[in-house]
């Protein structure tokens, strides 16, 4: 079975540490963790380094790469997907991408009742991680629910309330 689980929210939320206790939870699972903020480090040299222009597009296709890659040399694999996605154009792009390389695709939607907690997350971070705040009220405005096109994408969709 090769499942891949897109975990959704804007930076802070808790993306990352959901996938840490999502793989300590599932021992029985060969779980991997890809990140964006990882990958984005690999090609640019750092947490805080970005492509020219903000533009995340070679970020998007090398992180693909990578789970194409990954899931080709493995038979059963859960791979989350750890990026903000935070509308369904950033979801559907991935979902297209990697079409037909999974048996089952979920959505996992972090959410919090009070997003200013998000803001106090992030400075809990190393401090090469942290995002400037008006990015993350930024994101937080953006971030919308799925369309039922999009629903109809995946296999489930989970709204799970992280605070």
């Amino acid at each position: 079975m090769k499942k891949l689980i897109f975990v959704c929210g804007p930076a802070g939320i808790g993306k990352s540490t959901w996938s840490k206790n999502y793989a300590s939870s599932h021992p029985k699972e060969t779980v991997l963790v890809m990140a964006a903020d990882e990958v984005r480090k690999s090609l640019y040299g750092g947490y805080d380094k970005f492509p020219p222009n903000g533009d995340m597009k070679h970020v998007y296709s090398e992180l693909v790469a990578r789970i194409k890659s990954i899931v080709e040399k493995t038979e059963s694999v859960t791979v989350l997907l750890d990026t903000t996605m935070l509308y369904d154009k950033r979801r559907l792009y991935f979902r297209d991408a990697l079409d037909g390389d999974f048996d089952e695709y979920d959505l996992v939607l972090l959410k919090l009742h009070d997003y200013r907690t998000c803001l106090i997350r992030n400075k809990k971070r190393i401090r090469e991680k942290w995002v400037p705040e008006n990015v993350i009220l930024d994101m937080v405005s953006h971030y919308m629910d799925p369309s039922e096109t999009c629903k109809k994408r995946f296999n489930s969709v989970q709204e799970i309330y992280v605070d």
